[in-house]
C-alpha cells in the first residue's frame, strides 16, 4: 500500500498515527481497543513513523497510547526496544492498568530505550513532558 507520508494522518486497520493537533512536533500512535500487536505491525508503524518525520524533516516526539492496547508478541517488543531512528529524542507512553502497564514496564524498565521514555497516566503530562525534551533538544 502507497502512503502519503506528508499527510497529517496515516489509518492502519487497527491503529492511526498523526501529528498532534495538542502540540506541534509531536507524532502520536494509538491503537483500537485490545489490539494484539504483530512483528509486522509494530514494524510498520515505527517504519510510518520514522517516515512521516523525515517528510516533514522534523525529529521525533512520540507519544504513544498504549492504555487499551491487548498485548505485543515477544518479537515486537524485541524490534521497539532495538529500533532507533537519529531524528528520536522523546517517547512518552500512555498507559493505564493490566496488559498496558506491564508493557510500559517491560519496554522502559526491562529493554533500556535508546531515547528518554516515560510512563504517564495523563495524556496532558505525557505531552507536557514531551515539550519539555522539545526545548532541551532544540
Amino acid at each position: 500500500m502507497k502512503r502519503d507520508y506528508s499527510a497529517q494522518e496515516i489509518v492502519f486497520p487497527q491503529a492511526h498515527l498523526r501529528w498532534s493537533e495538542a502540540q506541534a512536533g509531536v507524532l502520536e500512535l494509538h491503537f483500537e481497543d485490545r489490539l494484539k500487536m504483530s512483528l509486522e505491525q509494530a514494524q510498520d508503524y515505527y517504519e510510518s513513523l520514522c517516515k512521516m518525520a523525515e517528510a516533514q524533516d522534523e525529529n521525533i516526539f512520540i507519544y504513544i497510547d498504549v492504555s487499551n492496547i491487548g498485548g505485543i508478541s515477544v518479537d515486537a517488543r524485541k524490534y521497539f526496544a532495538k529500533a532507533v531512528n537519529p531524528r528520536s529524542r522523546a517517547c512518552a507512553l500512555l498507559v493505564g492498568s493490566g496488559i498496558s502497564r506491564i508493557l510500559g514496564n517491560f519496554l522502559v524498565g526491562f529493554n533500556k530505550p535508546p531515547i528518554p521514555t516515560r510512563l504517564f497516566t495523563d495524556k496532558q503530562k505525557a505531552l507536557q513532558w514531551l515539550i519539555e525534551w522539545q526545548q532541551k533538544t532544540s
